[in-house]
């Protein structure tokens, strides 16, 4: 589970573990992927989301939290990371595995605000970033 949480950005995706992910979870199945996801959001630290990007089939895409929303999450699951470290991923750009036709729809359906794609920055503690 920890994976999905350490990927670099705010979402995940099954094809951003398979592609990006450390090579000792590359070869996970989606179903193992999904039921990560749906542990993740039971313990409130992002949502699980399902948009069409590109492609016939729908996406999965798994949309953390902000840093500042997930103390309590991580703290009762001090084994998935550190906030330090969730906090630092966070603020990367997001694998090129997600493609920009997913992007626009996760940003039309309003799963997350345009901000999480282009003003995306490296410093803990602060989100939105500084203007």
């Amino acid at each position: 589970m920890s994976v999905i949480l350490l990927t670099k950005g705010p979402v995940c995706n099954f094809t951003a573990i398979q592609t990006n992910g450390p090579p000792s979870v590359r070869r996970i199945s989606k179903s193992l992927f999904l039921r990560a996801a749906h542990a993740l959001e039971a313990a409130n630290l992002g949502t699980l989301v399902k948009v069409f990007g590109g492609g016939n089939r729908p996406n999965e895409v798994f949309i953390k939290k902000l840093p500042s929303d997930v103390g309590q999450g991580l703290e009762e699951n001090e084994d998935l990371c550190s906030l330090e470290d969730y906090t630092v991923k966070f603020y990367m750009p997001s694998p090129s595995r997600i493609r920009q036709a997913l992007r626009d729809q996760l940003i039309q359906q309003d799963f997350v605000k345009e901000e999480h794609f282009t003003n995306v920055i490296n410093v803990p503690g602060r989100w939105p970033p500084a203007e």
